[in-house]
């Protein structure tokens, strides 16, 4: 029976802030870090039931690369027997984070993935080795304020991403988001706080600039050690974002100097006041699955390669058309892999499961994903376990146009990515629900 199965959990969370001058990804240029506003962290959390044990870790970074996702599963398993498919590595996609990606003028530094690799994976086996008996228990909330669609049809007939505040043209947001703000509550036996777990949906690119930054998770973060104390970590989970941001074009909530500690501090006071309503338990089962499939990408036409070809020749005083331009001709040039293997994982801890999926996830995957979901409460988590660093659009995104579906050489996953993904969640999801059902 579910409530004889007895449960350990443990929390930990080591820095990975890196040196001043590292390039910072997440732009069209190059950005070198010139000071640091908040430290960086890897945080993991490990939950074991009788003979099963799961592990979450998430890095304030823009990406986890797979190799560092590989790193990191290996020295668990050496050190803790925890099989790579029961251990879910992701991001928090911060923008303002260390050198861990080639791409748009910055470049990854190895040393640095090595280094963060160790520190993630410690931050895994501290948390295994300080696991004590523990409590926990699940909520959601609510909060429709600080997340907006970035897609748009114009008044014209046309299509934009990120059109401008108050820019008269717009007619209509192009789809959703996701309010739902989903909450795990983590208690040792004597009641007191060991951390949480936030999910919330909305790009964590909030900050800009050259200084190194956690973004509004970091805020969030310190929000919880504030009611909680120093000793409760703060682990956020990314929802499907890849079309939601924190850019409000009605001007109502307008950015400012410090938005990502306003938006921080907002969705804090959401995470504690579901937490202080949730009811924990001390017995829930827990398992994980995981399973790769094979996609073929795409690729550009010649007729698009000899454009490419041609800007690059002639010039443009357009920064992004000359930098697609370049992302064409080196497809054309560098002949990279025509497919991809990707990984999709599902986690269960009790009433509540976790898609981790990787690339970034439009949003109406996610709400898809939840709906069809048996369990009480549904985490989706993006960018997980890095094999896929693209965005993974609808299928009218492609139609529409827009920033997200351009091609790049990292983006050309085909336009059923997110169906397929979608699919195997789904799969896996039932297969955790239909195995808790039958112990």
């Amino acid at each position: 029976m579910e409530g004889s199965i007895m449960i350990r959990c443990g929390m930990a969370e080591v820095e990975i802030t890196p040196k001043l001058g590292s390039v910072i990804p997440g732009y069209f240029g190059p950005r070198h870090a010139s000071g640091v506003k908040d430290s960086l962290y890897a945080k993991s959390l490990v939950v074991e039931s009788g003979e099963n044990t799961v592990v979450i870790v998430v890095l304030d970074s823009i990406f986890v690369p797979e190799s560092v996702t590989q790193t990191i599963r290996e020295r668990v398993a050496e050190d803790t027997g925890i099989g790579a498919a029961a251990v879910l590595v992701s991001a928090t996609h911060t923008h303002t984070g260390g050198p861990v990606s080639t791409g748009f003028g910055s470049v990854e530094d190895p040393a640095y993935l090595a280094w963060a690799a160790q520190k993630a994976a410690d931050s895994v086996l501290l948390a295994y080795r300080t696991r004590k008996e523990a409590r926990i228990g699940f909520g959601r909330g609510h909060e429709a304020d600080i997340a907006f669609n970035r897609r748009f049809w114009m008044k014209d007939g046309s299509f934009r991403t990120n059109p401008g505040v108050s820019n008269p043209l717009i007619d209509r947001a192009a789809g959703p988001i996701d309010p739902e703000v989903l909450v795990m509550r983590i208690d040792d036996a004597a009641g007191n706080p060991i951390g949480v777990v936030t999910n919330y949906a909305c790009h964590t690119d909030t900050v800009g600039g050259a200084e190194l930054c956690a973004d509004y998770p970091g805020e969030l973060s310190r929000c919880v050690k504030r009611e909680l104390g120093e000793q409760a970590v703060s682990l956020f989970l990314l929802g499907a974002c890849g079309d939601i941001n924190h850019i409000d074009v009605s001007g109502k909530y307008r950015k400012g100097a410090d938005h990502y500690r306003w938006m921080g501090r907002i969705l804090g006071a959401e995470a504690i006041k579901v937490r202080e309503k949730i009811r924990v338990s001390d017995s829930a089962p827990v398992a994980a699955l995981s399973e790769t499939f094979t996609l073929k990408l795409r690729s550009p036409s010649q007729e698009r390669i000899d454009e490419a070809r041609r800007i690059i020749e002639t010039g443009t005083d357009d920064t992004r058309t000359a930098l697609y331009a370049r992302e064409i001709a080196r497809i054309a040039d560098e002949n990279p892999p025509v497919e991809a293997t990707v990984e999709v994982q599902a986690v269960r801890i009790g009433e509540l499961a976790i898609a981790g999926l990787p690339g970034e996830i439009f949003v109406e995957f996610g709400l898809d994903i939840k709906r069809r979901s048996a369990f009480g409460y549904t985490m989706i988590d993006t960018l997980s376990n890095g094999t896929i660093r693209a965005y993974i659009c609808t299928r009218e995104a492609y139609r529409q146009g827009g920033y997200e579906p351009q091609m790049t050489f990292r983006n050309r996953f085909p336009e059923e990515t997110g169906e397929r993904l979608v699919e195997s969640a789904a799969r896996l999801l039932d297969r955790l629900n239909e195995a808790g059902s039958s112990s």
